[in-house]
Formats: C-alpha cells, structure tokens, sequence
C-alpha cells in the first residue's frame, strides 16, 4: 500500500510540471485553435492556372501580439506566419500565394481566425465587406461575396472556416455565366480531414492540460483520504 501511495503521488507531481501553458479565451470566447507547427493539407484545383496538386500549410509563428481583449474591429485579429508548400515539400513564393489566393482578400483576407465566438466574428467583418452572406453548418462558419463582372458573368469567393481550430477549410473562386449558372473557371482549395465539432481530441487532450492542477489537487485530497481511512 505504502508503494501504490508513494507512485500516486510521484505521478501527481510530475503531472503538475507537465502543464502546457496555453492562451486563455478573451472574455468575448475568442481563442487560437492553432499552435506553431500545426500542419493543414489541402487539394488545389484551378482551371485558371491548370493545376490539380496537393499542397500544406504549417503555422511557422503565432502572433506576438494576443488577440485584443475586448476587440472591436475586424483588422485587430492578428495574423499567424504561415508557410505555403507544394506536396513535395517545395515552398511556394509569396507571388503564387498572392495569385492563388487574392480573392480571399473580398472575404476578409484570412487563412486563420480564432474560434470560440463565430457571431462575434461575423459583426467584426460585416462593416468591412457589402453584399456578403455567411453560410455556416455544424462543423464550419464561412462568408460568400459575390458581385457582377459583366451583363452575362458574376464573380463568386467563398471562404470556410473550421469552427474546432478556427483554419480554413475550403477556399473557392469561381466565374459564373448568368445565363445558365454554369461554371466558366474556378479555383478551389479544399482541406483534408476538417475535425468534426464535439469530437476533436486535441481539443480533449487540450481540455486536460488546462485543468492539470486542479486534476492534481484532487488527486491529493484522494491520497489524503486514504492515509486517514489506512490509519483508522
């Protein structure tokens, strides 16, 4: 019995050691989903540029500055450093990432935004944008701008964010006839694997880690209560 008590609690302080220090939510709900080294795959399609490739982005940086508390304005949220890569680990430049990718600046210029409050996120960006409607399910929050080019074509950008993590999900930009809806071009990029709400175990495993002290407090009080029940 002395062994079991001596290992609980050789297992208790070693737990509070191995404490992640973590960003906490803002008192509006907003916190990072992501973490430096995190890596996102994605399938890149575009009839514009020819192209069908797998490609990842890795967070090579979290913002130095944390996200203003309260915030108020959409241009507050910081910008995580990111790194564009071809499949073959080849990095893109920032040329091909401004030509693949311009269209995500009509939909708030965003590969990453903090998760936690989606309302509050949306009345940030409505100000900053016109004619944007906000399709959002379970798993994701987006915003969709569209606008006329011609008397016969329309411009569609749409961009999905993950409501776990708060990375994008989905990016597409498309030239539509008017006519008939059909699809004149597109560029698509689409994320493997987007982790459904509720069931994420990093999220889990996050969970655990911010709560570690009071685990191991509750692990103290239990080993002192069987000190008193073994003496009596």
């Amino acid at each position: 019995m002395k062994r079991t008590l001596q290992l609980m609690l050789a297992i208790m302080v070693v737990g509070m050691f191995m404490v992640t220090p973590v960003a906490a939510a803002t008192s509006q709900g907003l916190e990072w989903g992501i973490v430096t080294g995190d890596r996102f795959d994605y399938t890149l399609t575009s009839t514009d540029f020819n192209l069908d490739e797998e490609m990842f982005v890795n967070i090579t940086g979290m913002p130095a500055l944390a996200i203003p508390d309260p915030i108020s304005t959409w241009g507050q949220i910081p910008f995580p450093d990111l790194g564009f890569y071809w499949a073959n680990e080849t990095s893109l430049n920032w040329l091909e990432v401004l030509i693949l990718f311009f269209g995500l600046a009509t939909v708030g210029s965003r590969f990453a935004v903090p998760a936690g409050n989606f309302s509050l996120l949306q009345s940030l960006l409505a100000p900053v944008l016109s004619g944007e409607d906000y399709p959002d399910s379970t798993n994701v929050w987006g915003v969709e701008w569209s606008e006329e080019l011609t008397p016969t074509e329309d411009i569609t950008v749409n961009g999905e964010y993950s409501r776990v993590d708060g990375f994008l999900t989905e990016y597409r930009i498309e030239t539509v006839s008017s006519l008939n809806d059909s699809v004149l071009s597109s560029t698509t990029l689409i994320r493997d694997n987007i982790p459904p709400v509720g069931i994420d175990t990093g999220n889990i495993l996050q969970l655990l880690q911010d709560n570690i002290l009071y685990i191991a407090i509750g692990v103290g009080v239990l080993l002192v209560l069987v000190i008193v029940c073994k003496k009596r």
